[in-house]
């Protein structure tokens, strides 16, 4: 099996865990975007009582303002010794004063409640930032331990098809060898006219062992004369 589909093989043998985990990033990336859609929500909610509490802040102080002036005018119908005009400015006073405890007690609510909403808008919004965080570092280590893994199996896998390769290789080499020896054989052979070379004759692959055999035995006596 060649290198490239073993390391196709590998890469196969990933996939589905591959999945798993980019499933499991799709869901942690919802998770996340849904935890900042409630905590937008409590930031509105947020608002929307912070809105309310300056309404009434508003009414307390235009009740303020119209009891303060009713005073006044008590006062001076007091001064005019207009004692029935000095009691009606007085009863719309206490009127009015009532209306501003009965406001008072809701923006002391309202207060109570901003502050409540404003503290766990804050938790959220430090445990989203917690969970954003895990999230990212978990997406990195996964990337890298990814990336190893693959690597380390390609490696594997490359290892693994060089040592075939390699065991390939060295049986071509012996086979080589034995094929050169054969030819270095078949070549002394013809050169020694015992088989015919190619497109010769049996007749004149005699005559040429003959032949050498001749000059074998001419180079003999050469050799003892020297």
């Amino acid at each position: 099996m060649g290198i490239g589909r073993r390391i196709a093989q590998i890469f196969r043998s990933r996939r589905n865990d591959s999945d798993d985990v980019e499933a499991l990033a799709d869901r942690l990336d919802e998770t996340y975007r849904s935890q900042l859609s409630h905590l937008q929500k409590v930031r509105r909610g947020v608002a929307d009582v912070a809105t309310s509490r300056k309404r009434v802040e508003v009414q307390l102080a235009r009740l303020a303002q119209e009891s303060a002036t009713l005073d006044s005018e008590a006062q001076a119908a007091v001064a005019r010794g207009d004692d029935d005009a000095a009691r009606a400015s007085l009863t719309r006073k206490v009127a009015l004063e009532q209306a501003a405890a009965d406001l008072g007690e809701r923006h002391g609510a309202l207060q109570a409640e901003e502050q409540k909403l404003i503290s766990t808008a804050d938790d959220l919004e430090r445990r989203i930032e917690d969970f954003r965080r895990r999230k990212d570092t978990l997406s990195a280590r996964h990337s890298a331990a990814a990336a190893r893994a693959e690597i380390t199996g390609a490696d594997r896998g490359i290892a693994s098809s060089m040592s075939d390769v390699n065991q390939a290789m060295e049986s071509a080499e012996r086979h080589t060898r034995e094929l050169e020896a054969k030819a270095d054989a078949v070549d002394e052979l013809v050169g020694d006219g015992i088989i015919s070379a190619p497109g010769e004759s049996a007749d004149e692959a005699e005559r040429r062992r003959f032949d050498a055999e001749l000059e074998g035995k001419g180079d003999g006596p050469q050799q003892i004369s020297q």
